[in-house]
């Protein structure tokens, strides 16, 4: 016998007690829980992350792929969007070593204490790094990379002419002037006004199993003096 008190339902009636998290009756929360603006919304932002991987695929296709007409009318548009954030580099799984030796050389033209005016000789400042780094089982990134990134980085701004393009070129001299006077203001014995600096490339000789031939005589890139600011010496 039941209770007296007890409800009895009609067979095939759900018990309102039963109903999901979602106010539906009839099976778990989900999609068809969501309002009509919630499913636009969800649908909405499917459709531009997939249109945003899909751009960013093609542009890192064009980037990486031979040169062809759409790249080469797009390449400011390209480098733009993939500096630097998007950079491509492949040195991790296709190292390409390098085949030239270089070494970054400065001077400078310093006042002294008599007030006379006398020009240094010329100092290899990588020389210097790699005296910090051979042998040091910890060698500091400064040492390794500073000279010879922001060379590079100022040898690939240079137009036609020599002559550093655009902010990012005149940011790179500025930054190689600051390193030349931290290097040559120590020992210069008075007050550096100028700097200038040139790069000796060497290439690497061929193995001696190879009949390729090497010039392996060095060349100079000799850059002007550059005027030395107060704010470099700091």
């Amino acid at each position: 016998m039941r209770p007296p008190d007890a409800q009895v339902l009609p067979k095939g009636r759900p018990d309102p007690g039963d109903r999901a998290p979602g106010g539906r009756a009839d099976g778990p929360g989900g999609l068809s829980g969501l309002s009509p603006v919630s499913l636009w919304v969800i649908a909405l932002t499917a459709v531009a992350v997939v249109a945003g991987a899909a751009v960013h695929l093609a542009v890192v296709f064009l980037a990486i792929a031979p040169p062809n007409h759409l790249s080469q009318r797009h390449a400011t548009g390209i480098s733009r969007y993939l500096a630097p954030e998007f950079a491509q580099q492949w040195k991790l799984f296709a190292p390409n070593p390098s085949t030239a030796n270089t070494h970054v050389h400065a001077r400078a033209q310093v006042e002294r204490p008599d007030g006379t005016l006398s020009t240094t000789r010329w100092l290899d400042l990588t020389a210097q790094d790699e005296t910090r780094i051979a042998h040091h089982p910890l060698p500091g990134q400064a040492y390794q990379n500073q000279l010879r990134v922001a060379w590079n980085n100022f040898i690939g701004s240079l137009d036609g002419q020599g002559r550093p393009t655009g902010l990012y070129g005149s940011l790179m001299r500025q930054y190689l002037v600051r390193i030349a006077v931290r290097r040559l203001g120590p020992q210069a014995g008075g007050t550096v006004h100028r700097v200038q600096l040139r790069s000796a490339v060497t290439p690497v000789p061929a193995p001696p199993w190879s009949r390729q031939y090497a010039d392996t005589r060095t060349s100079h890139l000799v850059q002007p003096w550059w005027t030395v600011r107060a704010e470099d010496v700091g």
